[in-house]
């Protein structure tokens, strides 16, 4: 198996494991760089001294030990001048001078002065010779990380949120992989960009009449000096600082790299999980869509019935106050019926004692017979009137029952109402769900589909847009179209179509050779040379950013193919002329027939003025409107 050669940035990538080798190595020679400057800075001085000291701990780092046997000659001579600190170059400069000149107070030894004099050129060295080409390297190498690590997510104000001048808002959970990953992609840019400004500024800073100030430097140099007794020293940290920070910057970068290679397959993970949300938010959505449908269609038929009952209970209200006024008639007529019935018997009970007491005479015995009478009478009416209040009262609260059943029905009807109102918010939310769920979905397969891509190394070395093709997008263009009649009819010819086809932006011809290679040594079975040809035609067409259908033709005419040439014209070129030269057909008549409508309106005028009188008769001709002539009648002539 073939091993793919390494990439340079100046080349065409062939893919993102091509590119995450290169990182990988240049980060890895850029950490070896930095140990191999930090271990020159402290054990090539060291070993210069004329007297070495010895490690004091094999268990502590090398610079600690270093420092831990600078600190007391550098200790000595910062205090035969009394400086309370060595901050900048200049200060070393003129200790040195002094140190030479013996002005100094007290006395020094000469490996202090030569340890200073190391450090000093030391330092030199390494910020104006070795520390800019690494701060170059690890800025060429971020920027290139920055152009190819994309993640295809946007952060509104991510600079400000990562600078802490804005608030940050927290993005939905499930596109929060996308988020995590562009915010980290930032932060490892800022943090970077950081180191890298340190590093830069390093070289103005040793000169500057501040200096170094040892609180303004990092944490770890800040315990390297208290811990080694060099907290009076702080120039000495100058390159410690630089190393500290370079190496922070490279871990950074290579963190970043390592989250890249996972971020399509966490992308890929996240779009499943979306998948499940999806089909279980679409199932409860169809849940609370038929919940709601049925709350509605019971909402519906209880209104109609409410609203039935509402109708009945109208015309009840009018019958009500009717039949009470009728009861209480009865009622009335019962009672004086009754009771004049009462009487009746009570007086009939007396007539009919006294007439045993005394002889019967007729007129007692004609009122006993009409108290009879009328007592029978009462007993026919009474039980009638009876039945009938006793109906009126059955209608009666047969009434109030319906307004019961009324009351009751409207109770009802507003619980359901509320259940309708429910299941219309509990819709509402799933739907908002469901909604929610396909937004982020989108985002998350559009992100997988760019960066799943075969061919996104390539987009991204030349410029190109970076877009995957959606569903629905049409391929039935006239470029299209024509790409299926030469992949159809090219043949072997696929190469030399090939190699004369134009690109922009430009591709040399090592990229086009490589192209041609590479879809040579990708087909062996089948339609081998159609599908080479749709292979390089739709090569060409994504990293020619101006393809179109007269570059086509042309490649076609550079290599003779003319009778594909033929094809195309035929097919395309002349259908879509014919169409557009499709105009409306002029009528030969349509001349005459305006000039004769333009004389009409003339002669229409003059009759109309009176310039010309009806009685006269014209005649149409080519100059305009003439009196009509006169025929005349011409002898024969005659042989005489």
């Amino acid at each position: 198996m073939k091993t793919a050669k390494p990439w340079s940035k100046t080349t065409e990538p062939l893919s993102y494991d091509q590119i995450y080798r290169y990182f990988e190595q240049v980060l890895e020679e850029c950490l070896e760089s930095i140990n191999e400057f930090e271990n020159d800075y402290y054990q090539g001085i060291t070993s210069s001294l004329t007297h070495a000291p010895k490690i004091q701990s094999s268990k502590r780092s090398v610079s600690v030990n270093a420092l831990i046997a600078w600190s007391r000659p550098l200790n000595e001579l910062r205090n035969a001048r009394s400086l309370h600190d060595i901050r900048n170059g200049k200060t070393i400069r003129d200790l040195l001078s002094e140190a030479r000149a013996g002005t100094l107070v007290e006395s020094i030894s000469e490996d202090s002065c030569h340890l200073m004099q190391q450090i000093l050129d030391k330092t030199n060295e390494h910020l104006y010779s070795k520390i800019p080409v690494l701060t170059n390297k690890i800025a060429d190498c971020m920027n290139l990380m920055q152009q190819y690590f994309l993640s295809f997510y946007d952060i509104e104000n991510i600079q400000d949120i990562i600078q802490k001048k804005k608030k940050e808002k927290l993005p939905d959970q499930y596109v929060e992989t996308a988020y995590i990953y562009e915010k980290s992609r930032w932060l490892h840019i800022f943090h970077v960009n950081k180191s890298l400004k340190i590093l830069r500024e390093m070289q103005q800073r040793v000169e500057d009449s501040k200096g170094i100030v040892l609180s303004s430097l990092s944490r770890e140099c800040q315990e390297l000096a208290v811990r080694c007794d060099c907290t009076s020293l702080s120039y000495v940290f100058a390159l410690p600082e630089t190393y500290i920070e370079a190496r922070r910057a490279v871990v950074g970068l290579q963190t970043w790299l390592l989250e890249d290679k996972k971020y399509t397959s966490f992308i890929q993970t996240s779009l499943k999980v979306l998948d499940e949300k999806y089909a279980e938010a679409k199932k409860m959505f169809e849940i609370g869509k038929a919940h709601l449908s049925q709350a509605e269609y019971r909402t519906d038929s209880f209104r109609i019935q409410l609203s039935k009952v509402e109708q009945e209970n109208e015309t009840n209200e009018k019958k009500l106050d009717e039949l009470e006024a009728r009861l209480e008639t009865k009622e009335r007529d019962y009672l004086s019926k009754r009771l004049t019935c009462e009487v009746y018997e009570d007086q009939l009970k007396k007539m009919l004692k006294e007439a045993d007491n005394r002889e019967d005479t007729l007129n007692n015995h004609l009122s006993i017979e009409r108290f009879q009478q009328e007592i029978r009478q009462f007993s026919k009416e009474l039980p009638k009137l009876k039945a009938q209040m006793d109906a009126l009262q059955g209608r009666l609260e047969f009434f109030k029952q319906r307004k019961q059943e009324l009351l009751a029905l409207r109770v009802e009807c507003k619980k359901i109402e509320h259940d309708l109102q429910l299941a219309l918010e509990d819709k509402i939310l799933k739907e908002n769900e469901l909604n929610r769920v396909i937004s982020c979905r989108q985002t998350i397969r559009n992100i997988y589909k760019c960066r799943a891509t075969n061919d996104l190394p390539q987009k991204i070395f030349y410029s190109l847009p970076v877009k995957s093709k959606l569903p629905g997008e049409s391929s039935n263009d006239d470029l299209s179209k024509a790409i299926r009649i030469v992949a159809k009819y090219i043949g072997r010819d696929w190469s030399r179509l090939y190699w004369n086809l134009p690109f922009y932006p430009m591709r040399g011809k090592e990229e086009v050779s490589k192209d041609i290679n590479s879809i040579d040594d990708k087909y062996h079975r089948g339609d081998v040379f159609r599908d080479q040809a749709v292979d390089s035609l739709g090569k060409w067409r994504r990293f020619h950013t101006r393809a179109k259908l007269d570059d086509l033709m042309q490649a076609l005419r550079s290599i003779n193919r003319l009778d594909i040439l033929q094809i195309i014209d035929r097919r395309i070129v002349k259908p879509k002329q014919s169409m557009n030269d499709n105009q409306e057909e002029i009528d030969p008549r349509k001349k005459e027939i305006e000039d004769l409508n333009r004389k009409l309106n003339r002669l229409f005028e003059k009759i109309h003025t009176g310039v010309i009188t009806v009685h006269d008769t014209y005649v149409y001709s080519k100059i305009g409107l003439d009196p009509l002539q006169p025929v005349r009648k011409h002898r024969p002539l005659v042989m005489h």
